[in-house]
């Protein structure tokens, strides 16, 4: 020929000096996939544990470790969050459809909310507990309104997901960009909804993460709030990394991008959520009792009541020139008068908390429902 053709460089390609065009072959994250089926493993690895973990608090129902972590139905919620997440990384394997584009993000984005915010209610109740300033429990205590928050703080979210549904929804998209292969994947729609339903989720983990640090240095045994804490960097750790690496990464391999940085921060936070308590019920049974849970919460006010009362006296002494080398018996007993009422309020919350209908019966009834 006097003149060559060329080849539809979306759908074919053609080696330098060759005669004929090659079709492009269509490639995406399919189930025969080593990493896939990796990252399959790992998602059933995640729902095996969450059921194992539903299991022992269901069988726990009434040991002070479950009701301390909010009761069977904050866990029964967090722990089904964690299941749709590990089910959900099912959808970003396999040929793209409108349907799994649209439904992958927006059920992460809901459930993970939903878990954000359950365990962000968790931390609030740790520290309206434990804490001894009188400003910060009135602040708290107005904050304290766990339906009504999860409920604000999910809807939210799933504002967000409907209107990025409605205005600019994800769909199947053929990336033609290769010189040899077609990539179908997923088009998010709208960068810019995408980005709001990341950082929404970031503003409530960053949130969750403040309060749970502030109830860090708690009673040995009741330590949820640091593991909490922990949970909090592996997800920040996990979604930062993923950010330069989501943008760098091109080709098939994109989605399991995605699906690796949902199963460290699930796993993280499920983990540091649940794996102590679980160890606790299995491998530590004598202190998951309510003797036990009595007094390692009665040990832990009295310190904090009794530094609280003597920074008190200790600052009313020097304000009225009294030195403090030799108290007298009237401050010895102001002191204790100071430590006695702030324990008595640590346990008239807990117990309040743990034995709402039994708020009528007596002290004695109160206390031993926790």
């Amino acid at each position: 020929m006097d003149r060559c053709l060329l080849c539809n460089n979306e759908t074919h390609w053609a080696p330098v000096g060759s005669t004929m065009c090659f079709e492009k072959e269509v490639e995406y994250l399919n189930w025969n996939d080593s990493l896939a089926i990796l990252l399959l493993a790992l998602s059933l690895l995640g729902i095996m544990l969450v059921l194992a973990i539903g299991i022992i608090f269901t069988r726990n129902l009434n040991t002070p470790v479950v009701k301390s972590s909010g009761g069977l139905t904050v866990c029964c919620v967090i722990l089904l969050c964690h299941f749709l997440n590990f089910a959900n990384t099912g959808f970003f394997i396999g040929e793209p459809q409108d349907f799994t584009c649209k439904t992958r993000q927006t059920l992460f984005g809901v459930s993970f909310t939903l878990c954000i915010s359950c365990i962000l209610m968790k931390s609030l109740k740790i520290l309206l507990a434990f804490s001894f300033d009188p400003k910060l429990q009135n602040f708290l205590k107005c904050l304290y309104k766990p339906i009504p928050i999860i409920f604000a703080c999910t809807g939210i979210q799933v504002v967000i997901c409907t209107l990025w549904l409605i205005l600019a929804a994800p769909t199947v998209e053929e990336n033609v960009s290769f010189p040899r292969v077609i990539i179908l994947e997923c088009e998010e729609g709208s960068i810019l909804a995408f980005g709001t339903m990341l950082a929404y989720i970031a503003i409530l983990a960053f949130i969750c993460f403040i309060f749970a640090f502030k109830g860090r240095k708690l009673p040995e045994n009741y330590n949820e709030a640091k593991f909490i804490t922990f949970g909090m960097l592996i997800y920040f750790i996990a979604w930062i990394t993923f950010i330069p690496v989501y943008a760098t990464t091109f080709g098939k391999h994109l989605p399991a991008v995605e699906i690796i940085v949902i199963l460290i921060s699930n796993y993280g936070i499920l983990c540091c959520t649940f794996f102590p308590k679980c160890y606790v019920i299995l491998c530590k049974q004598e202190t998951n009792t309510k003797s036990a849970f009595l007094k390692m919460i009665y040990s832990y006010s009295s310190h904090s009541a009794g530094s609280l009362a003597m920074s008190h006296v200790s600052l009313d002494s020097s304000n009225s020139n009294i030195p403090m080398t030799n108290p007298s018996s009237g401050h010895k007993s102001a002191v204790w008068q100071t430590s006695k009422d702030l324990q008595a309020r640590a346990f008239a919350y807990i117990c309040r908390e743990n034995a709402t209908r039994a708020s009528k019966t007596l002290p004695r009834k109160r206390i031993s429902s926790i």
